[in-house]
């Protein structure tokens, strides 16, 4: 006699396959919910290193001659870090692609509605405040900071006296937190000198 399957075997054979499956889609969840938290964390990283490369870049090529303001008076120094305004302001060496035009530009990297921004003037004294090219650096930064080393003492401020105002610092700290983590940067301007000729 030829004999199917029961009702019962057929119950218990889904009730297994089903608790496979349940488990199968657990573990593909978790795995997936696992990647998509590692790849965003990556993705942070990667921008923090990339922000990190773009202000020491910009830092390391800064050069040390007097700036004027958008009205044509000499600024305070050479390098201007205004206490309690959360940002500062420099000329830096960047290539261009036309050899008619100063490398010599004005950089700001200013803290705004809990963003770092980098405004890139196209000259280093403009007369224009409002014609510069602003590019995004870091986003949700809460509690930027930055901090100057002068005579082996940090300062919130530059220039601090009337001799520190034909000089760059030595070292230049940007403290921040960016998703209830603090981040240090200190980085030092790649100068062979430090007071204008």
């Amino acid at each position: 006699m030829n004999r199917g399957f029961t009702i019962i075997e057929v119950l218990i054979s889904l009730v297994i396959l089903s608790i496979i499956t349940l488990i199968t889609s657990n573990i593909l969840k978790s795995s997936l919910d696992t990647e998509y938290q590692t790849t965003n964390y990556l993705n942070k990283i990667k921008d923090i290193n990339l922000s990190s490369s773009k202000i020491r870049r910009d830092l390391r090529q800064i050069v040390n001659i007097t700036s004027r303001d958008f009205y044509g008076n000499n600024m305070s120094g050479s390098f201007v870090a205004n206490q309690g305004m959360n940002s500062i302001i420099f000329n830096s060496k960047i290539s261009s692609i036309a050899n008619d035009v100063s490398p010599i530009k004005r950089v700001e990297y200013i803290y705004e509605e809990k963003q770092i921004k980098r405004r890139q003037y196209f000259s280093s004294n403009p007369y224009d405040q409002n014609q510069f090219i602003e590019s995004l650096i870091l986003r949700n930064v809460d509690d930027l900071s930055f901090s100057f080393l002068s005579s082996n003492k940090w300062h919130s401020f530059w220039p601090v006296n009337n001799a520190s105002s034909k000089q760059i610092p030595r070292l230049i700290k940007i403290e921040f937190t960016l998703d209830k983590k603090s981040y240090t940067w200190i980085i030092e301007p790649n100068i062979s000198y430090v007071s204008q000729n």
